[in-house]
């Protein structure tokens, strides 16, 4: 699929809010993020489904774990 400067742009595009501000109060909120320097390098992103979803807990450990530590 090719996309012009339009359909790539809409893409990008915020999405009006309108009212924004208007409701509700203030709060303070407290967020668990950082940011990260990664030194160049590959990051992989694993996602994984393990059927059937009610396996025993260490069945699920040891998918996870098994991977990164063969060698």
């Amino acid at each position: 699929v090719e996309l012009g400067a339009v359909g790539a742009q809409s893409l990008f595009s915020m999405p009006r809010r309108p009212g924004y501000g208007t409701m509700g109060k203030p709060i303070k909120l407290l967020a668990n993020c950082f940011q990260v320097e990664i030194p160049k390098m590959d990051v992989y992103l694993y996602e994984v489904d393990i059927k059937p979803e009610k396996c025993p807990r260490r069945v699920n450990r040891y998918v996870f774990v098994t991977p990164f530590v063969m060698p």
